[in-house]
């Protein structure tokens, strides 16, 4: 018996003699999860860059639908159906960019600001092929939004959505962007579009996609609706959005004009005997006083890159120019008989020819 407690006594001595070696040696590098007066990681100064640029729309529509509500008779069959939508502030005049689906057949616009001020707003004009529109409103101390170059955003970063799902305001979910240059989802007719997992729901659309600076990346347009998907959410790109508001705000719609360029297509290749480029596509016809000709672009030259951009169809192409807004630059890659060759060209109305 005296030596079975002498043997405990031992271990519990061994024990304590360890621990205490341990602590002894370790315990410097021993630290709090989170030591008092320090701050949990947080995106607050993000959300509280972006809030006040950030407003919720109200939007009564030209719709009609059966007045679902009881109460005193006779009340009338029908009422204007209502939606919700967001918007980003882009000047201190009061305009405001959202999506164009969010006011289309509005025939009342109020908006809400962060501070719960809310004022009528009026249309300015709207873009068809962004599904982008720009209101207005009359306000003072407003704070325009900061967008960030959204061609150097990457899949993984860390964005978050703001704006104003299903009526609650000012809300934020986070995410990444999944991919960008999403395109063929029949969501707009320019479509170059940010992927995100970050939570797009109804009343979010024309709200703030934004970066971890609290800058603009994008502006928050649709969710992938088929049954069973999760976390597949769009946004239309900052530098779009900027073209737009620009155009709009200038002459209340986009102007748009293409470079002056014709191309052949696979047919006119195999009609004509002209060898296919293995990349890019062939110009065919370069238009009088344009800006391609300006420039000195021929026919016989390929064009393989569009603001770097890689285009190998028609159609790629297309989709590329249709986002040129007046008085843009334009860069153009590609190579001719002479080797590869650079250019900028200035978007200009297009001439009479």
């Amino acid at each position: 018996m005296k030596e079975h407690v002498s043997f405990v006594l031992k271990s519990v001595i061994l024990g304590l003699a360890l621990g205490f070696l341990y602590i002894w040696f370790f315990g410097s590098n021993l630290k709090t999860v989170n030591p008092a007066g320090s701050a949990p990681f947080s995106y607050a100064s993000a959300i509280n860059r972006i809030t006040p640029s950030v407003v919720s729309i109200y939007i009564q529509s030209n719709e009609l639908i059966r007045n679902p509500g009881g109460g005193v008779s006779p009340q009338a069959p029908f009422v204007n159906k209502n939606y919700l939508g967001s918007g980003v502030i882009v000047s201190e005049t009061g305009h405001i960019v959202t999506n164009r689906h969010v006011i289309d057949d509005a025939r009342r616009v109020v908006v809400s600001l962060w501070t719960n001020e809310q004022f009528e707003a009026s249309f300015v004009g709207a873009d068809e092929f962004t599904d982008l529109a720009v209101i207005k409103i009359d306000a003072k101390n407003l704070v325009p939004a900061q967008f960030t170059d959204s061609d150097a955003a990457n899949t993984g970063d860390v964005v978050l959505a703001v704006g104003n799902p299903y009526g609650l305001n000012q809300s934020a979910s986070l995410g990444i962007i999944s991919a960008t240059g999403r395109q063929g989802l029949n969501i707009s007719a320019v479509e170059n579009l940010i992927q995100t997992d970050a939570a797009i729901n109804q009343g979010n659309s024309g709200g703030a996609l934004i970066n971890t600076l609290g800058e603009v990346v994008g502006i928050s347009t649709a969710s992938y609706n088929q049954i069973g998907a999760e976390g597949i959410n769009f946004a239309i790109p900052a530098n779009t959005a900027a073209q737009v508001v620009q155009s709009v705000i200038k002459y209340g719609k986009v102007i748009r004009s293409g470079l002056g360029l014709m191309f052949l297509g696979d047919y006119d290749h195999m009609r004509f005997r002209i060898p296919k480029p293995d990349k890019g596509i062939m110009v065919s016809y370069v238009v009088p006083k344009s800006p391609a000709e300006k420039q000195g672009i021929q026919s016989r030259d390929v064009i393989t890159h569009v603001n770097n951009i890689a285009v190998n169809s028609f159609q790629e192409y297309r989709q590329a120019a249709l986002s040129f807004t007046l008085d843009e630059k334009v860069t153009l890659r590609g190579f001719n008989k002479d080797g590869e060759f650079s250019k900028t060209l200035v978007v200009e109305l297009p001439t009479q020819n």
